[in-house]
């Protein structure tokens, strides 16, 4: 059957993340450095623990990937209080620059004009807040070219819980068949696709480290550039 909309990861998907996330980090070490004496190395190893235990502590939930938790676990470590003025500093120097950063990948918003061009539908399926969320797409500049987003916080799972996919095809009002997923995650985007039938799309940055073996984490069609995914719309990939 045709399709009718195509549903998009964000982040590492239609944008680099790793990029503009090692500069943001860089920037809250630069506004942390102003107020104590830290170096990077020792900064890092912090924040690492800081995310670490969230992520422990809050699995499975969108908080645990709110940047203002790990800066306040951070402050508490280094501080041995809570500083809120400091806290929301370092959480506000991350995401401006972050998105400041944060450029789409190569012939995206070409790919999603096209697909707009083409009378389909797109939504963006991300695990995270829906408040950076919508940031990071007003900031990438593809906010007219977007019909539907869900966030992990809205449906109160992440990836690759059946929920996100199906909260996207109930926006949509369409069926799994008619719709075409794409994520660069073979866990998060591509299990989880395929757990609710639809087509699922890996796009592949560089080499696997290893192959796919469970069935149902393996991709219907595997891309190595997002221009791709017209070729699978027009049934020539």
């Amino acid at each position: 059957m045709e399709k009718k909309a195509v549903l998009f990861d964000l982040d590492n998907t239609l944008y680099d993340y790793e990029i503009p996330h090692r500069k943001a980090l860089k920037a809250v070490h630069a506004e942390l450095k102003k107020k104590i004496d830290i170096s990077f190395v020792k900064f890092k190893r912090l924040y690492d623990l800081s995310k670490g235990e969230i992520h422990r502590e809050l699995s499975g939930l969108a908080s645990s990937h709110n940047r203002v938790i790990y800066f306040q676990r951070l402050i508490e470590k280094t501080h041995n209080t809570v500083d809120p003025a400091m806290i929301l500093r370092l959480y506000s120097v991350y995401w401006d620059s972050l998105l400041k950063n944060a450029k789409l990948s190569d012939g995206v918003l070409e790919t999603l004009k096209e697909i707009k061009k083409r009378g389909l539908r797109i939504g963006i399926v991300t695990d995270l807040t829906t408040h950076i969320q919508l940031r990071k797409i007003q900031s990438l500049g593809i906010t007219r070219h977007v019909d539907v987003l869900v966030s992990s916080e809205e449906a109160g799972s992440e990836k690759p819980h059946a929920i996100m996919f199906l909260l996207a095809l109930n926006k949509l009002d369409l069926s799994p068949h008619e719709v075409v997923f794409v994520g660069d995650n073979s866990t998060n985007d591509i299990e989880g696709a395929n757990a609710v039938r639809m087509d699922s799309v890996l796009i592949k940055h560089g080499p696997l480290a290893k192959d796919v073996e469970e069935d149902y984490r393996k991709p219907n069609f595997v891309i190595s550039k997002i221009s791709e995914v017209l070729n699978i719309l027009d049934g020539t990939l």
